[in-house]
């Protein structure tokens, strides 16, 4: 029986009061890009916070302008809109410095149509004679108000207490985290698409203009009863020198969403081939142990080109990665989704598998009398024994008479001797080496 889900709070509030600031404040770490543009968020970004014994999901918005324009502005209003449906409590965030201002009153009357109970967070109290303007907030009707500096972290843990005072007490037992997969890409792939196809609603922001997506979303999903958290990344750009600050601190995102990710899903656009840029990213993914698969969307457009001429692409392109699935789909009509995303958890499994030790050496010394190691310094490597150290990547210790004697060659050869005999298809495999007499 799965546990009940998380109580849920969401972090509203108008542009640039450092809604992001506090989120990465009270979560621990830095999930949310900060930047002093307004609008730097536009996607729902969720994260998990945990304080005295209880647990609590909490959810970024992008800034609140009630009335907004059409376009990008009214998207970002509707991914606020979804957040505030979805939590169990919201925290309002208003800048102390700025004192109250009329898009604060429009936001706190939003809440209270909305009867969502509601906890007041004044940023950028960072000292007591700013606490002094507080009492100009009493008059939006959302108590209780707490002036707190999210930058220095001060009367943050006062804030968490009334937070979790307020919510739904849940089971105490802890989940088993799901495994994540993060999904990269050069801009409009479809990144987005295929994130809110996955989750059943449109919890990224999906925008013809490229760039969209500048923070590395979590989305936690639940497909076909398995949990999965997805992290939506910014599109990879080639370096250049006219990148702003907002494009590096997205490239900057992207690489730690491959690093704390468990699989990564690079998608190609049909029918463009693999840049440099993808090759770096996949390189980049394996180096880290991260399980792989290719995925290349909006195959619905491929018209003649068939899926052997762009498997002769990605040889062509990506040499190093033959032994990454390779799947064909489409994120906008959902063609191949289902195909997809058990190719996912396939590969998931696959890096997590032990192989017994006896099972093991069996594979290995048979590889060795079908092909020997080439002789070097007058003799050749030898594999006397072997046993699997690690999962998540598969790490295996190879007892050996000479590990100077392992060529780049043969070690593909043994890695792809593996991958046949223990369907390791998409896992990096790691050899330790140590010296031992026969």
């Amino acid at each position: 029986m799965n546990p009940p889900p998380l109580p849920l709070v969401a972090v509203v509030g108008r542009p640039n009061v450092g809604k992001s600031t506090l989120f990465n404040r009270l979560v621990g770490r830095r999930v949310a890009v900060v930047h002093r543009e307004p609008g730097t968020t536009r996607d729902r970004i969720y994260g998990e916070v945990d304080w005295d014994d209880r647990r609590f999901g909490l959810v970024d918005t992008g800034g609140l302008i009630p009335g907004g324009r059409e376009g990008l502005e009214e998207k970002i209003a509707l991914q606020v809109a979804e957040a505030v449906r979805e939590a169990d409590l919201c925290l309002l965030a208003a800048d102390i410095r700025q004192g109250l201002h009329p898009l604060d009153r429009e936001v706190a009357g939003i809440l209270r149509k909305q009867g969502k109970k509601v906890v007041t967070a004044l940023n950028k109290a960072d000292n007591p004679e700013l606490e002094l303007g507080a009492g100009d907030f009493a008059s939006l009707g959302l108590e209780p108000v707490f002036p707190v500096s999210a930058l220095h972290g001060l009367g943050v843990n006062d804030l968490l207490d009334a937070i979790v005072e307020r919510l739904p007490r849940t089971a105490a037992h802890r989940r088993r985290r799901p495994a994540s997969l993060a999904v990269v890409g050069r801009p409009n792939v479809g990144k987005s698409t295929l994130v809110n196809r996955l989750a059943g609603s449109d919890r990224v922001v999906v925008d013809e203009r490229p760039g969209t997506t500048r923070d590395a979303v979590d989305t936690p999903i639940l497909w076909r009863g398995r949990e999965l958290n997805l992290i939506d990344t910014a599109g990879l750009q080639r370096r250049s020198h006219s990148q702003s600050p907002l494009d590096f601190f997205g490239l900057h995102r992207t690489r730690e969403g491959i690093r704390r990710s468990d699989l990564v899903l690079l998608l190609l656009e049909t029918p463009q081939p693999p840049t440099r840029t993808d090759a770096n990213f996949i390189k980049l993914a394996l180096e880290n142990g991260k399980g792989c698969i290719l995925g290349i969307n909006k195959w619905d457009l491929a018209g003649k080109l068939s899926r052997r001429e762009y498997g002769e692409t990605l040889r062509h392109k990506l040499p190093f990665a033959g032994f990454l699935p390779v799947v064909f789909f489409s994120g906008l009509t959902g063609t191949g989704v289902r195909s997809l995303m058990e190719t996912v958890f396939h590969v998931a499994s696959r890096r997590s598998r032990k192989i017994s030790t006896g099972v093991l050496n069996r594979i290995l010394s048979r590889a060795q009398e079908q092909v020997p190691g080439r002789r070097r310094k007058h003799s050749s490597l030898k594999i006397y024994y072997a046993v699997q150290t690690r999962t998540a990547p598969p790490v295996f210790r190879l007892f050996v008479n000479d590990p100077e004697l392992l060529s780049d060659n043969y070690r593909r050869y043994l890695e792809n001797t593996l991958r046949r005999s223990c369907g390791f298809e998409g896992v990096p495999l790691r050899f330790e080496l140590r010296k031992r007499r026969g």
